[in-house]
């Protein structure tokens, strides 16, 4: 079983010298015999809970990781690493330099203050601090165009900031009408208001690759790949094709194995969704913006469909119930974070499919969100349910206005759409006995197949018992006093331990200086070493999780 990381706040007031600790693994590895297991953070974000940080900085995201992992999400999604257009601007509002971030100048991570996000340092620093927290990384990748310098397509619209490397005509498409979701070529080769890549040169090929292994040397677990319906593939017909997507996806995956890859694909994409998803899993925007839709207008009939729309498995679908488009494009704003938690309830407790919860985001960009309710009690604990669940099966169903998903057979996600009060609804799969809200505490119970309980003032109950689990916190090797420094004091504590004078048992983990499993002199005489600037290898320094 996973172990749940404590925030670094509760971390700094928990006393270890008077516990003993076990060494909980690096990487927190569910057992094989248990399906989820954990409410927190999984091991894959595919099928897993992602917060989509949009615009916020790499420092505001590592500054909010405690809250994110305690929030039950595996991962956090990045606005796009490149460098953006007019970055110098000193006009920062939301409404006047979001979309800026989705005409890229440069086909590499922006760096050296020229993004709003960070610099290149900064973005390793939060992939470290990450992994700390068991937290994936994905970041938002433009491949598709670059940057005008006024609307419209073509090489001549090429803006003039571009980087010198990607100035060649022979680097974009030459038509120069606007794309069209009627017909795979028009939609390919048109443009969306910039300069379309030309996607089939092997040039923009491989520095569209040399972007990804640069993120993923920085940390980076995923990308998300704007616009994806606007690149060919391989299964197109002569006129249209390209190997982008083979030579992209197999290139960066010899790299990282376990990349995980999707793509925005809006309404439709003009061929079977499974030539894109034998590459990428793909964005459902049908699915899940209907479910905000029907939340909205009570309509629990519709709202506990379980096709997915766009015709993806559920395994290489990303669902939501407001994205980052539908917040800033098409109103989804006004919707109150109430309606937001009614569709969450369903799109993000579903079995196989990755939940993509967008942070609305604050008016500055950079800065993180000042609304919390990619935070509240329930988002989080739909989150929880949704990882603790991971590996089993689901059973959506209705009654009047409530719409619930079964997951399992010990647990469900209730969704009352017109509000709070005791709901009695049929047990497709769920277990007779008691069980408890996670939201309210209130007790539910499963007799003859029927579920009963009371539904909170969110209008959501996440119903199941979830196994205790063992906390963990962050230590620092070298520091064997836990007093958040490495000091002489440290040398002393090592040497006492040694001596049989003090016996803590966490000093195993934060005394072996080399990881050799035995803390004895030699390390002692590292931790000194390594005071003295002399130089020497060593794991001091590095930080390791243990049990509480």
């Amino acid at each position: 079983m996973k172990n749940k990381l404590l925030s670094a706040a509760l971390a700094a007031v928990i006393t270890l010298s008077c516990c003993t600790a076990s060494v909980a693994s690096f990487s927190a590895a569910q057992t094989d015999d248990t399906a989820g297991s954990s409410q927190y953070a999984q091991d894959s974000i595919s099928g897993a809970a992602v917060l989509h940080c949009f615009n916020w900085s790499y420092n505001e995201i590592k500054k909010n990781l405690p809250q994110i992992a305690e929030a039950g999400y595996t991962a956090v999604q990045t606005s796009p690493v490149q460098q953006p257009k007019d970055y110098k601007s000193s006009y920062t509002e939301m409404s006047g330099q979001w979309w800026k971030l989705y005409q890229p100048l440069t086909l590499s991570i922006a760096d050296g203050g020229t993004s709003w996000l960070g610099t290149k340092a900064e973005l390793k620093a939060m992939c470290e601090e990450a992994d700390n927290y068991n937290i994936k990384v994905i970041v938002d990748i433009v491949s598709n165009h670059m940057a005008n310098k006024q609307e419209g397509g073509g090489y001549k619209n090429l803006s003039p900031d571009v980087e010198s490397d990607m100035k060649n005509a022979d680097y974009y498409h030459t038509e120069t009408y606007a794309a069209s979701d009627s017909a795979r070529y028009s939609m390919t080769h048109g443009h969306i208001g910039m300069p379309d890549l030309n996607t089939a040169n092997s040039h923009v090929q491989q520095r569209v690759l040399g972007l990804l292994e640069e993120c993923v040397d920085c940390g980076v677990d995923g990308f998300r790949f704007d616009a994806a319906k606007h690149i060919e593939l391989p299964s197109d017909n002569d006129k249209t094709k390209s190997d982008f997507w083979s030579v992209i996806i197999n290139g960066i995956k010899k790299k990282k194995s376990d990349v995980f890859c999707y793509g925005e694909i809006l309404n439709s994409a003009a061929t079977d969704t499974t030539n894109y998803t034998e590459y990428i899993a793909i964005t459902d925007n049908r699915t899940g913006n209907y479910a905000l839709s029907v939340a909205k207008s009570k309509n629990a009939k519709s709202l506990s469909k379980n096709t997915y729309m766009m015709g993806a498995a559920a395994a290489d679908s990303v669902l939501w119930a407001e994205s980052h488009d539908t917040y800033m494009n098409e109103g989804t704003d006004a919707i109150d974070n109430s309606i937001i938690y009614k569709a969450w309830a369903i799109t993000g407790a579903r079995a196989e499919s990755t939940s993509l919860y967008l942070a609305r985001p604050n008016s500055k960009m950079g800065l993180a969100s000042t609304d919390d309710g990619w935070k509240s009690k329930t988002v989080s604990e739909i989150n929880k349910f949704k990882n603790y669940f991971m590996g089993e099966g689901e059973s959506l169903s209705y009654s009047g206005k409530t719409a619930y998903i079964e997951r399992g057979t010990k647990g469900v996600s209730i969704s009352k759409l017109d509000g709070e009060g005791s709901v009695s609804l049929e047990a497709k799969s769920m277990e007779d006995g008691t069980y408890k809200d996670q939201i309210t505490g209130n007790t539910f119970t499963v007799k003859d197949g029927i579920i009963s309980g009371e539904v909170g003032s969110t209008c959501v109950a996440v119903v199941y018992n979830p196994e205790p689990e063992k906390p963990t916190v962050t230590v620092t090797i070298g520091d064997a006093d836990l007093d958040g420094e490495i000091t002489v004091n440290d040398v002393t504590m090592v040497q006492k331990y040694i001596a049989e004078l003090e016996k803590p048992e966490y000093i195993k983990v934060t005394g072996d200086t080399n990881g050799d499993g035995t803390v004895d002199i030699n390390d002692a005489s590292t931790i000194q070493m390594y005071l003295a600037e002399m130089p020497v290898e060593s794991l001091v320094g590095k930080t390791v999780k243990v049990e509480k």
